[in-house]
């Protein structure tokens, strides 16, 4: 598989994943708390994006231009803090945990950035 072909798979994982964050999000506005379950569920999703980039990243790292890295590791760094912020809220019931929005809320701008960096560097190339 190509670099080329392995950043724009990275890419999409991340909009698929901040996508499922932002979800969690408006749920976790609108009820006040989560499931354990949904919880572990998405955190377990952004840990495995941390560790595919992490696997790819010395491929990466060879072709990539810096300003493409930088983005992508900002966004995998947002995606990592969103998932140790799910590791956090469990308080008098083991069912349900209430996360700090705010921190979730940051994450999620920061890969938003990231990701229109990505998009755009890669138009520019394309270009």
């Amino acid at each position: 598989m190509s670099v080329s072909k392995r950043k724009h798979d990275l890419t999409l994982q991340l909009i698929v994943t901040r996508n499922a964050l932002a979800a969690y999000l408006k749920l976790r506005k609108a009820k006040g708390y989560m499931s354990v379950a949904e919880s572990n569920h998405l955190r377990n999703s952004l840990f495995e994006l941390c560790a595919t980039y992490r696997g790819e990243y010395p491929r990466l790292k060879l072709v990539l231009h810096k300003d493409e890295l930088a983005a992508l590791h900002r966004a995998l760094d947002a995606a990592s803090s969103a998932a140790v912020c799910l590791m956090t809220g469990g308080h008098d019931c083991p069912l349900y945990i209430t996360v700090d929005a705010d921190k979730l809320e940051h994450a999620i701008e920061t890969m938003n950035l990231s990701i229109r960096q990505l998009v755009n560097h890669q138009a520019t190339a394309e270009a």
